[in-house]
């Protein structure tokens, strides 16, 4: 990628392990380097505690630079302590309802796989339920001063469950995310895939149910493709969460489940992602492009990492044809443009026997070009 001397330090400071070879090109980079557009980019690309934490190894850095750093630091150490308090409080008050709950990334993937609560931002408190077992967590969570973002819900409820992943709820202080999938739209899984395995982990005296180590990959690289690759530290995520679990993790185990549901090549596209930006060991055969197609998507995709902006329509368009079988992309092409009277009605908040319906079946190529998704 050509990239300025600001975004060639982002990626080098944004690494959990400085090499001496990283190490020696920062300190070159430093000459001439933007200090308030290093921080601007930090703050977009979601690692500025990261890059605080690189930045005190270096006795070069003004500190007035480490002082705005060191703020965004405590206030996301703070902010994630709040969070895991909240998070226990919603797993102690749903256990006592008799539901299970299976916690993924957020401030405990911070605390666990960081090995620092305050270096990896959350935005929500992310978790998975059972399918039925949505409608009593989001009665619970509203009982408890939570409100349903969402809130045509109740009355399309069987069409989100059909064509939506979770729902999000929110109060004063946190967003609430509760999943009853970790795949959607462009790739298919059955809900109770996700419950077949996973495992605990013990935190400050608690014990957590998490994915394995197979599926929390497989769930955080389908994150980083449906959020358009964009934003370093998704793929910071998926590249530490790897080399946390790396004398566990089955890779053929991993590539058995990529394979079953078409998902090989945007794992391929975001390993070599981990390895060519991050440095990440993995074994060539995990990281070799096979398809002509899939080798020249990946190079659209190196050019999201960075990128500030939503990407033009196109690019999701072409995102589509990572998918393995050319029939599912063809189905994905067909389904996108003449969608499923639910997800019409979901879309875009209609009344199922409205009209309108109809009316938007016409439009519906042309809005999402727009980028009009919902009213």
């Amino acid at each position: 990628m050509d990239l300025d001397k600001e975004s060639r330090l982002i990626l080098l400071l944004s690494r959990i392990d400085l090499d001496g070879e990283a190490f020696n090109i920062i300190k070159k980079l430093f000459k001439e380097a933007n200090w308030d557009n290093l921080i601007e980019l930090s703050k977009k690309q979601g690692t500025s505690a990261i890059v605080y934490k690189n930045l005190l190894k270096f006795d070069n850095v003004p500190k007035g630079v480490l002082s705005k750093l060191e703020d965004i630091y405590h206030n996301l150490l703070r902010r994630n302590i709040l969070m895991i308090n909240e998070l226990d409080g919603i797993i102690d008050g749903l256990k006592r309802e008799g539901i299970e709950i299976i916690t993924l990334k957020g401030a405990l993937a911070s605390e666990s796989i960081f090995k620092n609560i305050g270096l990896y931002p959350s935005d929500d408190i992310d978790f998975l339920v059972k399918e039925e077992d949505i409608d009593k967590v989001k009665d619970f969570l509203i009982l408890n001063g939570y409100k349903l973002n969402i809130k045509a819900f109740d009355e399309y409820r069987r069409y989100f469950i059909k064509e939506q992943y979770h729902i999000n709820l929110s109060n004063n202080e946190f967003s609430v995310e509760p999943h009853w999938n970790l795949f959607m739209r462009y790739f298919d899984t059955p809900s109770d895939f996700w419950w077949e395995e996973n495992m605990a982990i013990e935190s400050n005296n608690r014990i957590y149910r998490i994915l394995s180590p197979e599926k929390n990959i497989l769930y955080l690289t389908f994150r980083f493709f449906n959020k358009g690759f964009r934003q370093l530290r998704f793929l910071l995520l998926i590249n530490e969460t790897i080399r946390y679990y790396e004398n566990i993790l089955d890779w053929e185990k991993l590539f058995n489940y990529a394979i079953r549901f078409r998902f090989e090549s945007v794992l391929r596209v975001s390993l070599k992602m981990c390895k060519d930006v991050f440095s990440l060991k993995i074994p060539e055969e995990y990281v070799k492009l096979k398809k002509l197609r899939v080798r020249l998507i990946s190079l659209f995709a190196q050019k999201m990492i960075l990128r500030e902006r939503e990407p033009h329509p196109f690019y999701k368009f072409l995102f589509i044809f990572l998918r393995d079988d050319n029939l599912g992309v063809f189905k994905i092409i067909l389904r996108r443009i003449f969608p499923s009277k639910g997800e019409i009605i979901q879309r875009y908040r209609l009344d199922p026997f409205s009209y309108k319906i109809y009316l938007y079946y016409i439009f519906n190529p042309f809005l999402i070009l727009l980028r009009r998704h919902e009213r």
